[in-house]
């Protein structure tokens, strides 16, 4: 239904290659766009969601308020839909929505429709808030009984090792193993908690001066491996500080853990520029992953490979993940198995 609605909408758009007055009066926020880019059309709804008036929109181009896809819109040859897009108003405000495109071939042009997802996205904000609080307690709660296993465990080991045979001395080795990677689970699931909940305070960060912190923590924690680290200088973006150092930790960690299997390791950290967007990007030519598990690297305790071949507890990406989204920028990877991996993400800007 919504779909046929969409298309009677873009032929009364683009009747005659003009706006429409019906268009103009539609409730839905709306706009006309040529395979160049260029906005023709915008109606009153649009215009009010945009804060903006007829000036500040018709002549623009698609880049303007939709940097990560203004491309994939002017290039539409058939009708799509795309589910979660940061839309910029010219005020320097971002808001969350979803674009119905429908082209018209006879007229050359293309309807866009902007169904603004904010009341969603609050909503969505409130139940994500109680789910990370209830996350919180838990993982907090569960560290009391781990200590209290763990200590035992170890008092066991101290006070009996020595009299135990040798299969009880490999199970009392595998408590103390898994008493050590739930409570790694427990820091992570914390992590991600917490990279939900806290406040953000954001402001132009120098990425080079960042990464060369993390990188000799890295350098330093394995100084047997010498790894080669490349990274283009002058990356800037915006963001919170702590959030965008938890980013780099675990991008940049990952590539060398990943890499760690490699005689000539090899890192690097660059920006790519898609669709008027800075892409900050860390690759490796380390183990890779299949793409057909890609959606899968974002989801907590997710793991593409087995513990005992790098070790892990699936909270990293998703953690980054979710930072990325709270300052309403994207993330994607890419890879291969056995020729490495390259995680981009991008952050809007204030203008």
């Amino acid at each position: 239904m919504a779909d046929s609605i969409t298309r009677h909408m873009t032929n009364l758009a683009t009747h005659n290659g003009a706006a429409d007055p019906l268009f103009e009066l539609h409730p839905a926020p709306s706009l006309l766009h040529g395979r160049d880019g260029g906005i023709v059309h915008a109606n009153a709804a649009l215009q009010q969601l945009l804060r903006s008036n007829g000036a500040d929109v018709e002549g623009a181009r698609l880049a303007d308020f939709f940097p990560e896809v203004s491309t994939q819109l002017a290039e539409a040859v058939t009708p799509l839909c795309l589910k979660r897009v940061a839309v910029r108003r010219p005020d320097g405000s971002n808001l969350i929505a979803r674009l119905q495109v429908v082209p018209n071939a006879r007229w050359g042009l293309t309807l866009l429709c902007v169904e603004d997802l904010s009341e969603y996205e609050q909503e969505l904000s409130a139940a994500n808030k109680e789910f990370e609080s209830l996350t919180s307690a838990a993982g907090h709660d569960l560290r009391g009984p781990l200590r209290i296993l763990k200590g035992f465990a170890e008092a066991l080991d101290d006070e009996c090792g020595a009299t135990l045979n040798e299969e009880c001395r490999n199970f009392l080795k595998e408590i103390l193993k898994a008493s050590d990677r739930m409570d790694g689970l427990i820091d992570g699931l914390l992590t991600f908690s917490r990279a939900g909940r806290a406040e953000l305070s954001c402001e132009n960060l120098d990425i080079g001066t960042l990464a060369e912190l993390v990188h000799y923590d890295l350098r330093h924690a394995a100084i047997e491996r010498t790894v080669n680290f490349e990274m283009q200088p002058g990356i800037s973006a915006w963001g919170d500080v702590r959030q965008m150092m938890t980013i780099l930790r675990t991008l940049l960690g990952n590539a060398w853990k990943y890499t760690s299997r490699k005689a000539q390791a090899a890192v690097r950290l660059y920006s790519e520029e898609r669709e008027g967007a800075t892409w900050i990007c860390v690759s490796d030519n380390g183990a890779g992953f299949d793409m057909g598990q890609a959606t899968r690297l974002f989801r907590p305790f997710t793991r593409l490979h087995r513990q005992d071949e790098f070790a892990g507890h699936g909270m990293g990406l998703a953690t980054v993940s979710r930072i990325v989204q709270r300052h309403g920028g994207r993330i994607e990877a890419e890879g291969a198995v056995g020729e490495g991996a390259t995680v981009r993400f991008w952050l809007p800007r204030p203008d």
